[in-house]
């Protein structure tokens, strides 16, 4: 696929004033509608010191590298993307790659937001969490709503074993309630349903998507035992 340019690097930003405005934007909005603020923010924690060491992604590198079916992915750290929706959109419809274009137009969506590089294994875990972020969201079923992200959060927890991990993205959860007064019930149900999708599942870490794109999408959920049954909020819309 052409070369598409990243709008973020690893890099955070160094004006503690423009981090704060980002932060403020999105305690008052939905952060689906603030994807730029969104990176702004995620970029400026996951990929610092300490929100390295908060999150403790090594647990969960060393929690993928025990599976025989992650653990090659980590001796290859093979670099994904950035995906081309242009050349997405001329698959046949019902496809993976056809689906996930056409979503990620209808929602306004850009899946080359954040880049960075594999370059040790934390690196390369945060390189694949933001690659593949939104492909996830379509196979899955989990909208991103902030129900849908509540549920693909509980799917990661699952899929990614960390205790630390789980930790992590639960916080998030009950964050969101908080400071945007969200439904704590539909949260911690999207949460749940998440995190029992994830178990059911067969591992997606790692998986080259690149080799499903031309893949019809269902017979690939049926493949890797995606249930998409007790979704909340509102998903991905039936066409995807």
């Amino acid at each position: 696929m052409e070369t598409t340019p990243y709008q973020y690097s690893a890099k955070p930003t160094r004006n503690p004033f423009r981090y704060l405005l980002a932060v403020w934007r999105l305690m008052r909005h939905d952060p689906s509608t603030l994807l730029s603020e969104a990176a702004i923010v995620e970029i400026g924690f996951v990929n610092t010191r300490l929100g390295r060491r908060f999150a403790r992604w090594e647990q969960t590198v060393a929690h993928l590298k025990a599976d025989p079916r992650t653990a090659d992915s980590f001796e290859t750290r093979k670099s994904f993307g950035p995906i081309d929706l242009k050349e997405l959109e001329c698959l046949p419809a019902g496809t993976l790659g056809r689906v996930f274009a056409d979503h990620c137009r209808a929602r306004g969506l850009d899946p080359n937001l954040v880049h960075i590089p594999p370059s040790d294994e934390v690196g390369w875990l945060l390189h694949h969490l933001y690659a593949t972020h939104d492909i996830w969201h379509v196979f899955t079923g989990w909208g991103n709503d902030l129900p849908g992200e509540s549920g693909l959060g509980g799917f990661y927890a699952a899929q990614l074993g960390s205790p630390a991990f789980f930790g992590y993205m639960l916080s998030l959860a009950v964050l969101n309630v908080v400071m945007r007064r969200a439904n704590l019930k539909e949260v911690l149900e999207a949460f749940s349903a998440g995190y029992q999708g994830g178990i059911h599942a067969q591992p997606l870490w790692g998986m080259d998507w690149n080799d499903l794109w031309e893949r019809p999408i269902e017979e690939s959920r049926a493949r890797y035992c995606i249930d998409r049954s007790a979704i909340v909020g509102e998903g991905v819309r039936a066409a995807a």
